[in-house]
């Protein structure tokens, strides 16, 4: 597994959400945001993906993920039932169904993965963390861009990333080719520290973003 790892600009994840960048909003306290990829996930084995995962948090993890289809939302919970995933139905809105699932093992995200990644074509957003109160739900104001190209603001339940205890949250890139770290935590200091945290069979080149 070969991988580039860089430092985000602050730039990358500005305040308002937006239908062309994240969609979430971060409140401060973020001191370290960096990219690993390009990794599309599907190419990689479960067992690949949850040692990268298990190299940069400790167990449980938070998954939270998003879905505004009624019928993908029941396949997901039926496919997170099938496995003896626990889960909760985190927050329900007109437009969305948030499921947050709790995972304490290796066996556990061994099993949501493939879930992950079948759901990823569907939603709007998967991200986790080693904090589970780090998401909360609030109204924000985004940027849209429309077919003409002009922008217009619109008011929606938005998921914010909180950062007021020692935390970090990973964000599943669109069409899976990276995970953006964000954190507060020293241990994603330098790229060099990361790099010594990544499992032996993945290498990384250190990249710049402008």
């Amino acid at each position: 597994m070969n991988l580039g790892i860089g430092f985000l600009p602050q730039k990358y994840y500005k305040s308002e959400p937006s239908t062309g960048g994240y969609n979430f909003f971060v409140h401060e306290g973020i001191q370290f945001a960096i990219n690993i990829g390009e990794m599309y996930y599907p190419d990689y084995t479960e067992e690949q993906i949850a040692y990268f995962t298990e190299s940069l948090a400790a167990f449980p993890l938070y998954y939270l993920f998003e879905q505004r289809e009624k019928e993908d939302s029941e396949e997901l919970k039926k496919h997170l039932q099938d496995e003896h995933l626990p889960f909760e139905i985190w927050h329900q809105s007109k437009s969305s169904t948030f499921f947050l699932m709790t995972i304490t093992n290796h066996q556990e995200l061994l099993r949501l993965l493939p879930i992950m990644i079948w759901q990823h074509n569907y939603n709007m957003s998967s991200l986790w963390s080693n904090n589970k109160n780090a998401f909360t739900i609030e109204n924000k104001t985004w940027d849209s861009t429309y077919a003409n190209g002009k922008y217009k603001s619109i008011e929606e339940t938005t998921i914010c990333l909180n950062f007021n205890k020692p935390t970090t949250v990973f964000w599943l890139g669109y069409d899976f080719v990276g995970t953006d770290i964000f954190s507060n935590e020293q241990r994603f200091a330098t790229l060099e520290g990361i790099q010594k945290l990544l499992s032996s069979f993945i290498t990384t080149e250190i990249i710049e973003f402008g």
